[in-house]
């Protein structure tokens, strides 16, 4: 059942940082873009990466995985993920195939805008409601 969750290594984040916690089950996400604080579920819009794992740098959230950047403000979608294909010795011949195999599969995996999470900051505290 959803309910309101403080995060506590939220309330000292500076312009530009980002922390991650647990919310009762959900694993959140929250940023100081410019002095205001959003949150998001910590997972890409494209394959689930946690965002942690990435960079806040000038308004846009990348993530590590495949650098599919959003807005740190509201969540759109900047830029599509990129695939870089790997020269084609860099990997054992079976190895190459395989992730040949593979590349329809992940051309069809869609990227979806985050969708931000309540937030409220009173008497000190940020809580996220997930």
């Amino acid at each position: 059942m959803p309910d309101w969750h403080e995060i506590p290594d939220a309330k000292a984040l500076q312009p530009g940082e980002m922390v991650h916690s647990m919310a009762g089950t959900e694993d959140v996400l929250v940023l100081n873009e410019g002095g205001d604080l959003r949150a998001y579920l910590n997972r890409c819009g494209h394959m689930n990466v946690p965002l942690d794992l990435g960079t806040l740098k000038s308004g846009v959230l990348m993530c590590a995985q495949h650098n599919a950047c959003f807005d740190a403000r509201s969540g759109a979608i900047r830029s599509p993920p990129v695939r870089r294909p790997l020269p084609a010795d860099a990997l054992p011949k079976e190895m190459a195939a395989a992730l040949q195999r593979t590349e329809a599969n992940l051309a069809r995996v869609i990227c979806k805008p985050l969708t931000p999470l309540p937030m409220d900051r009173t008497g000190g505290t940020v809580r996220v409601f997930v």
